[in-house]
């Protein structure tokens, strides 16, 4: 087919997407419609990153001044460098990976997250299988496929100790140029001393006032220029309790019987010798079986308690909505069956939701069927959500059959609504 007649068939198919009112369309056909586009667009970007990598392989902007196709391209089409650099980049990941590419070709896998990929296809593991990766992936959304590099790292023949003096030797803090009185920056931080950090500074900032108009975004900031400056004025000691970091473990991997992952309720992955070190200065807790605690209370309060929040991290690890990635900390408690009708402030009846999602749930029309370790909610508008939990097994993705030990300082309340 000749190129001015491929042209000619693509405006087209544009100018068809683009004369569809999309306000004469049913809240489904709307959907399929802003997937299909979706996926031209996902086609489409494929086939012009391969183009530009080709081009600039073959210096087919040679004779024009420019130093590159990236140059050439965004002085021409008015792009950003940075975003057709960010092509090339896609297209020598799909060249480095045959069955990534096949993936992306096919649909099963989406730029985006191909693009998440790059430095694990260009630099794999010792032994790793870039294959595994590719398989882990399909379906996945980048924040998803981002865990999965992270699980297939893990999972790689790097041990705990080398892995972790990497993540240590990449470290670093970096503060931009001011512009308009603003400096911005960038920190790079092993994960466990990441959540210290943003746990300490959350204590620090504290739960915002009724008058409190401040973001959560700026509440950290000035949480963070607080410490400096009580640190300035001497006035840090250090050893003050507040601050609250939690990791899931399965008992087996604490007590050093397997290599198993630590989990904080952020998601991030814990390797089992770093959360075996930092046990010792830690309160264990098994949170899956009874214990001397009492993990049903009935009708005999509302709010949750300490022992039954506990539980709900390890066994929900968030906001149980499909696609929702809110960690433990931003979820409301939420009674499956609602307490103003009977529901019991019990395990089984209880499970974690994000505000946005708990709102979701309360709407007129919705109902809720199934119980809590196997619910459905089916929305205002008829869509069916099947709202499995998120247990560490499925989080670290490997089989596990032990209890879970958990780690925290102090124990943190939380209200069920």
């Amino acid at each position: 087919m000749e190129l001015a007649d491929v042209q000619a068939i693509g405006r087209q198919a544009t100018d068809a997407f683009a004369s569809v009112d999309v306000s004469l369309l049913s809240p489904s056909e709307f959907r399929e419609f802003v997937v299909e586009v979706q996926r031209l667009i996902d086609r489409v970007t494929v086939v012009h990153a391969r183009a530009i990598r080709y081009g600039q392989h073959t210096n087919r902007h040679a004779g024009t001044g420019a130093r590159s196709m990236a140059d050439w391209l965004a002085t021409t089409t008015g792009t950003a460098v940075g975003d057709t650099l960010g092509k090339v980049r896609l297209a020598d990941t799909l060249n480095a990976s045959p069955e990534l590419a096949l993936a992306v070709d096919s649909g099963e896998v989406s730029p985006a997250t191909a693009r998440v990929l790059a430095d694990a296809v260009a630099a794999p593991p010792a032994g790793a299988d870039v294959a595994e990766l590719v398989d882990m992936v399909r379906g996945a959304d980048p924040r998803a496929a981002r865990r999965s590099v992270e699980l297939w790292r893990h999972w790689s023949h790097e041990s705990d100790a080398e892995r972790a003096e990497r993540c240590h030797r990449a470290r670093s803090l970096v503060f931009g140029h001011a512009a308009d009185g603003m400096v911005s920056g960038t920190f790079h931080l092993p994960a466990l001393d990441a959540r210290q950090v943003q746990s300490a500074l959350q204590s620090i900032a504290g739960r915002p006032s009724d008058t409190d108009v401040r973001t959560t975004e700026q509440r950290l900031a000035d949480a963070l220029v607080q410490l400096t400056h009580a640190y300035s004025k001497g006035d840090v000691r250090g050893g003050r309790g507040g601050p609250t970091l939690l990791v899931n473990i399965p008992a087996a991997a604490l007590a050093g019987n397997t290599d198993e992952p630590g989990v904080t309720t952020w998601g991030d992955l814990v390797p089992a010798s770093t959360v075996r070190q930092i046990a010792g200065h830690a309160i264990l807790r098994d949170v899956l079986t009874n214990g001397t605690e009492v993990l049903a209370v009935g009708r005999g309060r509302r709010l949750a308690t300490t022992a039954q929040w506990l539980a709900l991290i390890a066994r929900d690890g968030g906001c149980r909505w499909p696609g929702c990635h809110l960690p433990a900390e931003w979820c409301d408690v939420d009674h499956l069956v609602p307490w103003e009708h009977g529901g019991r402030t019990d395990l089984d009846n209880l499970w974690l939701l994000c505000r946005h999602h708990h709102t979701e749930k309360h709407l007129p029309g919705a109902q809720v069927e199934g119980t809590v370790d196997n619910a459905t909610i089916t929305t205002s508008d008829g869509l069916r959500i099947h709202c499995p939990p998120r247990p560490l097994t499925e989080r670290a993705q490997r089989p596990q059959h032990a209890p879970s030990a958990q780690l925290d300082r102090p124990e943190k309340p939380t209200a069920a609504a």
